[in-house]
């Protein structure tokens, strides 16, 4: 039996953080998120993924349609995001990730999104950076204790996670200006 799932996925995360910016429409939303979008060129998601977040966000009471709007081509549904919303969105954007991987698309699209904001990254940045300390010194270990075969995937993460660390000094350094 599939468990139903309650934490909202990247793309519900992403769509939440764009309709905070101001009501807006799925497809200015979609449009974001497309391959060629603003948010689309560090992480994208499909059209009709983004109509399902907004459908799954609805039913969590995190996002509403608020009308529609008229002008050159069909009506649109606005869509506006609840107190909840606000509430759950503002605290997703400032918690670090957990892995290295998921600096490559979480973090990275939750900086893209509080830059848009005018927000400053450097919170974010710093936490990031004390969240996966302990995870790169693991790894680096690990990569230099390692044998065999072992060693060439050992090397691969080290060296990633390293470059991760790296990415996040020069973003702080960079952050406010």
């Amino acid at each position: 039996m599939r468990r139903h799932r309650t934490e909202p996925n990247l793309t519900e995360w992403v769509v939440l953080a764009v309709a905070a910016e101001g009501p807006t429409h799925g497809w200015a939303i979609a449009r974001l998120l497309g391959k060629g979008g603003p948010l689309g060129e560090a992480w994208s998601s499909s059209r009709p993924l983004v109509y399902r977040a907004i459908e799954r966000l609805e039913a969590a009471g995190l996002l509403r349609r608020a009308g529609r709007s008229e002008g050159r081509g069909p009506d649109r549904e606005i869509l506006e995001i609840t107190r909840a919303g606000v509430t759950a969105v503002e605290a997703w954007l400032c918690e670090p990730v957990d892995h290295v991987r998921d600096v490559r698309t979480t973090f990275l699209v939750k900086v893209l999104l509080l830059d848009r904001r005018g927000q400053d990254v450097g919170p974010l940045v710093r936490g990031q950076r004390e969240q996966l300390a302990s995870v790169v010194a693991r790894l680096a270990a690990q990569a230099a204790e390692a044998q065999g075969s072992e060693r060439i995937v050992a090397a691969w993460r080290a060296i990633n996670a390293d470059a991760v660390m790296r990415f996040l000094a020069t973003l702080e350094e960079t952050a406010g200006r």
